[in-house]
């Protein structure tokens, strides 16, 4: 997954910069009651009154732009985070940050929580984050916000956190067809999707010496008068290929990935052996995978083929 720029993923604006959350409401009602008490305090006349407003004015200063001295100094950092999750389910990172502060995650979304910060004695906390689409993460962008001391307005910065180790978003499995498989089928083999499991009778033939007494075909013997036997296929031993070409378009791959880990799935449930090649920024890989998490990872970084590439064939 591409490191976001000045947009998030999902078209927000990046900001790196402090920044106020609804200004307009704390402003507007700030200025509203200055305006309000420098008149009462004129009518009255009283110079405790004067000075009250004064006092006032300074709280109101304070609470307006203290804020974002703290959210500019506030830093963020992860402590832990696992290597494999798959699109829209929620995943777990363990981060700390230098002071109390709201955290809000952007890219993935995620619920905003409260950290205390070492400061206060607090513990890391746990950021539970979805990612929407299956890639490779190796940071977030966290809102690190703070309303300190007085809660009147809340101010932000976003921050890239790197991860701990990359997450790897597996696709999430759609579909229940196995799709653009295929057997490396010796020469005498039978081509098929499915090995026939041993023993399955293949043809009947008369009986050699050697054969197993346990072969015999009884009512097939009786109906042509001598011995005949049963011969079992002989199941291959070559993998399945899964060949995965991911299209262009963002959305088509997000479901061409999805079926692709529903038919690895129903593969390694099997117990067959899978090889599978896809595109990836490296070039095009062709390698076995031995289990799901293998497959998802495989497929969260599968891009698609460069412009040009001939076409290898797939649903």
């Amino acid at each position: 997954m591409s490191r976001p720029g000045r947009r998030l993923p999902d078209g927000r604006r990046m900001h790196p910069h402090v920044h106020p959350q609804a200004l307009f409401g704390p402003m507007v009602g700030s200025i509203a009651g200055l305006v309000a008490w420098a008149g009462i305090s004129r009518s009255s006349g009283s110079g405790w009154v004067q000075t009250v407003g004064v006092l006032v004015a300074a709280v109101l200063a304070t609470g307006l732009i203290t804020p974002a001295l703290v959210a500019a100094r506030a830093r963020v950092w992860c402590v832990a985070s696992p290597a494999d999750a798959v699109a829209g389910s929620p995943v777990t990172v363990v981060v700390t940050t230098t002071g109390p502060f709201r955290l809000r995650p952007l890219s993935p979304p995620g619920a905003p929580v409260t950290a205390a910060g070492p400061a206060r004695g607090g513990r890391p906390v746990d950021l539970e984050v979805v990612p929407p689409l299956r890639g490779v993460i190796d940071e977030l962008v966290v809102s690190v916000d703070s309303a300190a001391p007085f809660g009147l307005l809340w101010w932000g910065r976003h921050h890239r956190v790197p991860l701990a180790r990359p997450l790897h978003v597996a696709p999430r499995a759609s579909g229940d067809t196995e799709q653009d498989t295929r057997h490396d089928d010796r020469p005498g083999d039978v081509g098929r999707d499915v090995p026939a499991p041993s023993g399955t009778a293949r043809s009947v033939r008369a009986y050699q010496p050697g054969d197993r007494p346990s072969t015999v075909h009884w009512p097939q013997s009786a109906h042509v008068g001598s011995l005949m036997v049963r011969e079992a296929e002989h199941p291959t031993d070559e993998p399945v290929v899964v060949d995965v070409v991911l299209p262009d378009d963002l959305l088509a791959a997000e479901r061409r990935a999805g079926e692709a880990m529903a038919t690895l799935v129903a593969l390694l449930h099997r117990g067959e052996r899978v090889v599978l090649v896809t595109d990836e920024p490296e070039g095009r890989i062709t390698a076995p995978v031995t289990d799901s998490v293998d497959a998802g990872r495989r497929l969260a970084r599968a891009v698609a083929p460069p412009v040009g590439t001939p076409h290898r064939g797939g649903p």
